[in-house]
């Protein structure tokens, strides 16, 4: 590899990089913020991390493949990788959460808070180096895709 696509490698990492920590901060603002009301009139907070994660997953996965990652060649294929990634993570919040909050007595919001911290960075990665992995960058939007037909 020359000095010049190195260079390029990590710019478009970074650039990814940054893409999904905004994306995935407002995201997961949202996240928490329809989490801590369902906290507040009274679900449960394993229900309601069921119920939020459903309506996140719509949010996120367009977001994700058209503005952090860009598309691959197939929506479908895209959507199983990504649902997979996030499946993993959603069991690792289900997880972590009540061993903070049963086990350490952590408030559920907190406990739900250090899960995410924890899944977002792994899932960067597998989402970086697998779920879209098959993708022309963002930073060569002149390359031809075949998948234009499907903007998600």
């Amino acid at each position: 590899m020359t000095e010049a696509a190195g260079e390029d490698s990590s710019r478009r990492i970074f650039g990814e990089a940054f893409r999904y920590l905004v994306a995935g901060g407002l995201i997961t603002s949202f996240y928490l913020s329809a989490y801590a009301l369902l906290l507040f009139v009274g679900v449960q907070y394993f229900v309601a991390i069921l119920c939020v994660q459903a309506v996140t997953i719509a949010l996120a996965f367009p977001t994700y493949r058209r503005f952090v990652f860009g598309p691959g060649k197939s929506l479908r294929g895209d959507f199983v990788r990504f649902l997979s990634v996030w499946l993993g993570g959603m069991i690792a919040g289900l997880i972590g959460t009540p061993l903070l909050v049963e086990f350490f007595s952590w408030n559920p919001l907190l406990g739900q808070l250090a899960s995410i911290v924890i899944v977002t960075a792994a899932n960067f990665l597998i989402h970086r180096f697998w779920t879209f992995a098959h993708r022309p960058s963002l930073e060569n939007d002149d390359d031809d895709d075949d998948d234009e037909s499907h903007p998600i």
